[in-house]
């Protein structure tokens, strides 16, 4: 089996899309009102003792899915600096509905978390080639 430099052997990726439940701070990155950001207290006061990013005061189910698999907490996809997804991507934004009419212009919809999707897509294949990447 070829091995590539920047990826472990043995590895699993997360790729989150979805709303508060799952959101691990992208709103904070974007032109919305602090009805949608979670970058200060209470959020995240009883497991990080600071403010998180995320719309609780702990973690987030994808949080939870990281620690059993042994693989860190899931950036989120807007954070600078943050262009390393051999792990996965948080595309996830809190009050994001299916529909991109949800909360229009405070969020990310769906369709835009998609779109983000495939420019991590097209950065792995760039980084790891096409055959690592879609083992990813």
């Amino acid at each position: 089996m070829h091995h590539h430099p920047n990826q472990p052997q043995k590895h699993a990726a997360q790729f989150i899309f979805g709303d508060a439940f799952f959101d691990a701070g992208n709103n904070d990155y974007i032109n919305t009102t602090t009805d949608y950001q979670a970058n200060f207290w209470p959020y995240g006061e009883t497991f990080f003792g600071y403010p998180s990013e995320r719309v609780s005061d702990g973690r987030t189910i994808p949080d939870f899915i990281a620690e059993y698999a042994e693989l860190p907490f899931i950036p989120p996809y807007l954070q600078p600096g943050n262009d390393q997804f051999s792990y996965g991507a948080s595309l996830a934004s809190a009050g994001a509905g299916a529909l991109d009419e949800t909360y229009q212009g405070l969020v990310i919809g769906l369709n835009t978390q998609l779109s983000y999707f495939k420019n991590v897509e097209k950065q792995l294949m760039q980084k790891l080639g096409d055959e690592a990447a879609k083992k990813i």
